[in-house]
């Protein structure tokens, strides 16, 4: 698959202008979504599926709003791995209470879990609690 480099600046006019590194492909629209569906349709005649290709983007924002921007993709992995660990934490639990012949409803309780949350985290393969 291939992968073309595109740069998206915003316009004094509220415009997205968005254009592919080492094409003379350039598109422009209100938003970022139809700037990306009308670069690949001109893409279209010059690639041999637009449709399919991976574009690796780069949206060029004042320093302010990306900073804010990379705080909120950052925050949101960190929630992710939370949530993760906190599922992990979750079946170990659930294992342990179980071995020591709790009862599930009483298990969910203690965890704070619904009795189907429970089943869920007991039936689910290693890693994906």
């Amino acid at each position: 698959m291939s992968e073309h480099h595109v740069t998206y600046r915003r316009g004094k006019d509220g415009w997205w202008r968005a254009s592919v590194r080492g094409l003379r492909c350039r598109s422009r629209a209100r938003t970022l979504r139809k700037a990306r569906l009308q670069l690949r349709e001109r893409l279209a005649p010059l690639v041999e599926d637009a449709f399919t290709i991976d574009f690796v983007e780069d949206v060029k924002l004042p320093g302010d709003a990306r900073k804010l921007l990379v705080r909120a993709w950052a925050a949101r992995r960190r929630a992710k791995e939370a949530a993760r660990q906190s599922k992990e934490a979750a079946r170990a639990a659930l294992q342990a209470l179980r071995a020591l012949r709790v009862d599930v409803r009483d298990a969910g309780d203690l965890l704070g879990l619904s009795q189907a949350r429970v089943q869920r985290v007991l039936e689910a393969p290693p890693g994906e609690a």
